[in-house]
């Protein structure tokens, strides 16, 4: 009996020895560290859904084939990017084809359900009133000899600056494209134009005046958006900003 009584005084008195204390210490230090796990977590799901939708959002196409004159694959003459604005869609063109060249126009295409392209309006327009005109087509399917891109395809609508107006070298051209009671989005402008007899179909296509040497033109287009190195690197900025903020925890 003593000796039972023994272990169990013995047992009593562990519940308040420094064994005690160190369980306690390990039990608050492991929950400590899920609760920080777990808010780690919640941080990357968050920046990753951030830094996602933004990457979404956004498509960048390179005016980069030229195809009037029969000539192929070049270097950037241009570059367009979309972006979404939640009910319209950003255009935002800029000229690198060089010193003195002068950008005339923007062909493109679009689908989104029943909606026909002559339901587009232009809002936002960075050029000057009056420098330039539009056209939109009746439908999807239409073929309309003024929205075809010297012979290469019937696109869907044009952006066209007037008489000697035109988009100079490193300049940018900006306007939004929408339609009344209708959300767009960058994806309803991602179509090809329809073959219209020539080299092949494009996403966007412009005319290009005073390329050098010799002061020539040329027809470009684009046949797939930019595969975004911004994409990767977003995913990497999510991750750089995941651990400093888990080292700031653990701090």
């Amino acid at each position: 009996m003593m000796h039972i009584d023994s272990i169990h005084g013995q047992g009593r008195m562990s519940l308040n020895s420094p064994w005690s204390e160190r369980i306690d210490a390990m039990l608050k230090q492991s929950q400590g560290k899920c609760l920080k796990r777990s808010i780690a977590g919640l941080l990357l799901f968050s920046v990753l859904s951030i830094f996602s939708a933004s990457a979404e959002a956004m498509t960048v196409y390179n005016l980069d084939f030229v195809f009037s004159p029969s000539t192929g694959s070049v270097p950037p003459m241009g570059t367009v990017t979309l972006t979404d604005l939640g009910t319209n869609v950003r255009f935002d063109i800029v000229n690198n084809a060089g010193v003195g060249t002068k950008l005339d126009s923007l062909y493109f295409n679009f689908a989104h359900g029943s909606t026909n392209p002559n339901q587009l309006t232009f809002s936002n327009v960075s050029a000057a009133a009056g420098t330039y005109q539009t056209q939109l087509a009746p439908t999807t399917s239409a073929t309309i000899s003024g929205l075809k891109a010297d012979g290469d395809g019937y696109f869907d609508g044009k952006f066209e600056y007037k008489g000697n107006q035109f988009l100079g070298d490193g300049q940018m051209l900006s306007f939004e494209l929408g339609t009344a009671g209708q959300d767009l989005a960058v994806s309803d402008f991602h179509f090809f134009s329809l073959p219209g007899g020539g080299s092949g179909s494009y996403i966007l296509a412009s005319h290009i005046q005073n390329l050098q040497p010799g002061g020539t033109s040329a027809w470009v287009g684009t046949v797939a958006a930019v595969p975004l190195p911004g994409a990767a690197l977003l995913f990497l900025s999510g991750l750089s900003s995941l651990a400093f903020l888990r080292k700031r925890i653990a701090a």
